[in-house]
């Protein structure tokens, strides 16, 4: 039974997780505004924020077994790792978030954790961070190098300045990259602002590539394979693994003859499996950009002035990369798949 005031903390968690929040600022804020947790306390663990955010219950569905008693006498439980059979049940309850929004969670998850490390710990400058204050930390990156750009402040003559610098530049000069420029805060976010503007103001051609887009995400799933079929006969060949062995161990058939006939079921099935994994792995991409499209339409269609400010989190709502190709201009690449030149303007 869904406890509402309950639900609407997790909700809150998972909505500050996709505007950009850290789990650490979720955990501030959290405390800082006096939230406490289901048993009372004042004080949240990041680590119990980071699982709710990877709980599949709250959308509804239920992975069962995902551990196991060990000793039934004092009853100590331990975390399954494949020792016995889990089942994944979808609909099993009401659910408290979406399955879209859990989905759109756990894509930013795997993106924030795939962000590199610096090889470097000797470095002045993290090279692979996330930031939740600055989205163009996670997305700019050098067009000559290839590596990420870093925000920086200038000191010259009482005069300050935050600019953005290729990190090899800002950590070994021009050994690495010779020609990256550095490139004013307020010139770089203007340039952005004024391509979301140019997207707005031509959003009627560019709604209809969207939808273009999206009528070719739906023809080729109707070109894939048929996962049902697959599902099916991977339950017969370990049905009838199962009653080979039992036969075989009851009867005391050639050991070559079971052998060859086991690797022969054995091989079938981990094909059949292997294909399920990439059937299951490209339906989650093709979700993922359907989604993405579906973003950009909706910021599109109910965008109906010019922004005048930068904006951090639909920057990272609606932009995958920006890569910079000299001092006038860089390359952004929109997550639904739209791409477009932009000037860098000093005015």
């Amino acid at each position: 039974m869904i406890v509402p005031e309950e639900a609407e903390i997790v909700r809150l968690i998972f909505r500050l997780y996709l505007e950009g929040q850290s789990i650490t600022q979720i955990k501030k804020y959290l405390e800082e505004n006096g939230i406490k947790t289901v048993t009372g306390k004042n004080e949240w663990s990041t680590t119990t924020i980071n699982r709710m955010l990877s709980n599949e219950k709250y959308m509804g569905d239920a992975l069962l077994q995902k551990s196991y008693t060990v000793d039934y006498l004092t009853k100590k439980r331990v975390k399954n790792n494949g020792i016995v059979p889990q089942y994944y049940v979808e609909d099993s309850h009401q659910a408290i978030i979406s399955k879209d929004l859990f989905h759109r969670i756990q894509e930013e998850k795997a993106r924030r954790a795939n962000i590199r490390k610096s090889a470097d710990k000797r470095v002045k400058t993290d090279s692979g961070k996330y930031s939740s204050k600055y989205a163009l930390t996670e997305l700019m990156t050098c067009g000559e190098c290839g590596k990420p750009y870093r925000r920086a402040s200038w000191t010259a003559y009482s005069e300050k300045r935050i600019v953005w610098r290729c990190f090899n530049r800002l950590e070994h000069g021009k050994k690495y990259c010779q020609k990256s420029p550095t490139i004013d805060e307020d010139v770089l976010h203007r340039a952005i602002m004024d391509a979301f503007n140019s997207l707005i103001q031509d959003k009627g051609d560019f709604v209809d590539t969207l939808q273009s887009n999206i009528q070719l995400v739906m023809s080729n799933r109707a070109k894939r394979m048929d996962i049902t079929r697959i599902e099916e006969r991977i339950a017969e060949l370990k049905k009838e693994m199962l009653g080979f062995v039992e036969e075989n161990a009851r009867c005391g058939a050639d050991n070559t003859d079971f052998d060859e006939h086991y690797a022969k079921i054995s091989s079938e099935l981990k094909e059949l499996q292997k294909k399920k994994t990439q059937y299951t792995e490209q339906e989650a991409r093709q979700d993922s950009f359907q989604r993405r499209i579906e973003d950009m339409k909706k910021f599109l269609n109910a965008a109906d002035d010019k922004l005048s400010e930068f904006d951090n989190q639909l920057v990272r709502q609606l932009v995958y990369s920006i890569k910079v190709i000299s001092k006038d201009k860089i390359i952004i690449k929109y997550k639904s798949g739209l791409e477009m030149e932009q000037e860098l303007s000093k005015k």
